[in-house]
C-alpha cells in the first residue's frame, strides 16, 4: 500500500511540474533503467557488428602489431654495438 501511495506522490509531482530535482528523485528508477537498456544495445549492437567484421574481413591482429612497432622502437633507442 506504502508503494502505491508514493508511486501516485511521484506522478503528481511530475504532472504538476515540480522542480527539476524532485522530478530527478521521482523518475530515478526510469532513468536508471533508461541507461541499462542503453548499455546493453551498444554492448550487443557493438559485439555484433565486431562479430560480422572479424568474419567476413580481413582485420589485423592488434596485438601483434604492438609487439612489432615496440620491438622497432627498442631496436631504434638501443645504441649500436661495436
Amino acid at each position: 500500500m506504502e508503494k502505491e501511495k508514493k508511486r501516485k506522490r511521484a506522478y503528481e509531482y511530475l504532472k504538476i511540474g515540480l522542480p527539476l530535482a524532485h522530478r530527478a528523485v521521482a523518475s530515478l528508477p526510469a532513468l536508471l533503467a533508461d541507461i541499462l537498456f542503453q548499455f546493453l544495445l551498444g554492448f550487443t549492437l557493438g559485439n555484433v557488428v565486431g562479430m560480422y567484421l572479424a568474419q567476413n574481413y580481413d582485420i589485423p591482429n592488434l596485438t601483434k602489431k604492438l609487439e612489432e612497432i615496440k620491438k622497432d622502437l627498442d631496436a631504434k633507442k638501443k645504441p649500436p654495438s661495436s
